[in-house]
């Protein structure tokens, strides 16, 4: 509402009888409303006045060749948000009904005059909230618009940055691989014998060029799944057969830290479809990152349920460390490690947990972690999967004429 003390009311009002004009600026004036009142009787003085910009307008219902409805028409049309009152003497109440369908915010019959300064200040303060729910709705469209914009180049950023880590991994790949495998050649003697000290140096070369492979690896698959070009190749194998497989192939490093190494496989023996590179490469992540976490003495468990009509839930719960509920949520996070405790010791690139969630996501299904500080971790991914029976089926159908 305009300020009384420095900008008074503009109230421009629609009547052609001059008696009921100077009543109506009376009685604005007796309620306290410091107002400036212009009279118009014609359409043409109307729109002149509309582009002035009044706070409020008051309207006889029928002016010559002028009414309150053709009034309020060109007001819409003008897109202004201004407060439209209705004055007559007499009227049906099809046509008070037509006035307020409309848009006019009041009806008041003349002979109620004293009602027109509380109608008038309730009318102000409505068309006040309209321009203030007009005005955040073009502010939110706006931020929707620039969020739109920021998030379609945080998208072209993301697939050039997959796109460059896809092209150095490679580039890196490459000549990393000869170096390691002319570094066997070495440590295998198949070019000639080296002396004790050169062979610990060329062992200490291919350990840390393969584990450099390691990380390379990380990233390049990372770079896959975020540009949609990992591939899945879904087969026909047995749950039991990949855990033992992944575990084979951790068992002399858990040996070498004193840890137990236990498998619970629950599921049904008969084959069932899915990636069994990619699969094995979750457990592999999740085992890696449990032995590294688990003290000597202590115990790593993997675990296979169903999970539901047609989804396998896998577990590696350890008795390691565990995890603070406030870093819980940054596990996942991609190039990321939490700095805390036994953690620090622990050298990675961060990526194993992130590339683990991505590409259980990208086959549909979900990861998590339950975890407390002193009480070890169980990480779990669940994925869908397709029974041998139901392939068959679905062979068997669409063999069908």
């Amino acid at each position: 509402m305009p300020d009384p003390a420095s900008n008074p009311l503009f109230v421009l009002i629609l009547e052609d009888h001059p008696a009921d004009f100077d009543l109506v600026v009376h009685e604005l004036r007796r309620f306290g409303l410091e107002a400036r009142c212009q009279r118009t009787e014609t359409e043409a003085e109307y729109l002149l006045q509309l582009q002035a910009g009044p706070d409020i307008i008051l309207a006889d219902y029928m002016v010559a060749g002028f009414d309150a409805l053709r009034a309020l028409r060109l007001l819409q049309e003008s897109g202004l948000v201004i407060p439209f009152i209705v004055l007559t003497g007499a009227v049906s109440e099809d046509t008070v009904v037509e006035c307020m369908r409309r848009g006019a915010a009041d009806y008041l019959l003349k002979d109620r005059i004293k009602r027109l300064g509380p109608a008038v200040q309730r009318a102000l303060e409505e068309a006040e909230l309209r321009r203030q729910k007009q005005r955040a709705e073009r502010s939110l469209r706006q931020m929707n618009v620039e969020l739109e914009e920021q998030y379609q180049k945080a998208q072209t950023a993301s697939r050039m940055k997959s796109i460059f880590l896809a092209n150095m991994s490679h580039e890196l790949r490459t000549p990393l691989t000869a170096i390691i495998g002319f570094a066997e050649l070495l440590v295998d003697g198949r070019v000639g014998p080296v002396a004790l000290e050169q062979l610990d140096l060329l062992q200490e070369i291919l350990g840390n060029g393969r584990h450099l492979l390691g990380l390379i690896n990380e990233v390049l698959d990372l770079a896959k799944v975020e540009s949609g070009t990992m591939p899945f190749r879904p087969e026909l194998m047995s749950i039991s057969e990949i855990v033992g497989e992944t575990i084979g192939g951790l068992r002399t490093l858990a040996a070498q830290k004193r840890i137990g190494l236990l498998s619970d496989v629950r599921v049904p023996e008969e084959k069932i479809s899915l990636d069994p590179q990619r699969l094995k490469q979750v457990l592999l992540n999740y085992l890696s990152n449990a032995l590294k976490f688990t003290p000597p003495e202590g115990r790593v468990t993997i675990r296979a349920r169903p999970d539901g009509g047609s989804f396998l839930r896998l577990e590696v719960e350890d008795t390691g460390i565990g995890i603070a509920r406030e870093n819980i949520g940054r596990l996942f996070q991609d190039f990321h490690q939490i700095d805390d405790g036994m953690s620090k010791q622990v050298q990675g690139t961060g990526l194993g947990l992130a590339l683990t969630k991505r590409i259980v996501e990208a086959q549909g299904g979900r990861v998590g972690v339950d975890s407390a500080p002193g009480k070890g971790s169980t990480f779990f991914a669940v994925l869908p999967y397709t029974s041998a029976e139901a392939e068959q089926d679905s062979a068997v159908m669409s063999a069908l004429p």
